[in-house]
């Protein structure tokens, strides 16, 4: 798809430490999709900083495991947790460098679980990290259970499916 077939996504959550909007510590990280993927770009400052210059390898694995969920979520249409993921360091990541997230479904395996593909390139476009994750997909009836989101969250993020 082209460039300009990129669709933001609205996101619920303002206080989550990834995406959320409102969340002083957090990564402020923003989604669009292309229908077939989904993609992020920031910039990580130096608070994100491991050793020297580099981001750390925790923040790293955060932009890969939020990008991997929002393609959990946004692709399959479902409420998700997280069940296990991996990941393989390639390159360095320099903190103040503008990364690209892409985040991909490799495998759906009924209706509980998705693989789902991760990788991070700077702005070289070279790849510095890529990720894969296993991911519990839910109904919004089987998510309410969990008893994880307020009710108009949960109802917000369904209708939200709908924009997709």
């Amino acid at each position: 798809m082209t460039e300009g077939s990129w669709k933001s996504l609205r996101n619920l959550d303002k206080d989550c430490f990834g995406c959320g909007s409102e969340n002083e510590s957090g990564l402020h990280m923003t989604f669009e999709t292309n229908g077939e993927q989904i993609r992020t770009k920031l910039t990580v400052s130096s608070q994100f900083r491991g050793w020297s210059k580099l981001v750390h390898g925790g923040v790293i694995s955060t932009i890969l495991d939020e990008t991997m969920s929002w393609a959990a979520i946004i692709l399959t249409k479902s409420f998700i947790l997280t069940k296990k993921m991996t990941i393989e360091f390639q390159r360095p990541v320099y903190v103040g460098s503008s990364l690209c997230g892409i985040g991909y479904i490799k495998e759906k395996g009924g209706e509980r679980k998705a693989i789902v593909k991760g990788e991070l390139f700077d702005d070289q476009g070279r790849l510095c990290a890529t990720s894969e994750g296993e991911f519990v997909l839910y109904s919004k009836e089987q998510f309410a259970k969990l008893a994880i989101l307020q009710e108009e969250d949960l109802q917000a993020m369904a209708a939200g499916f709908e924009d997709v």
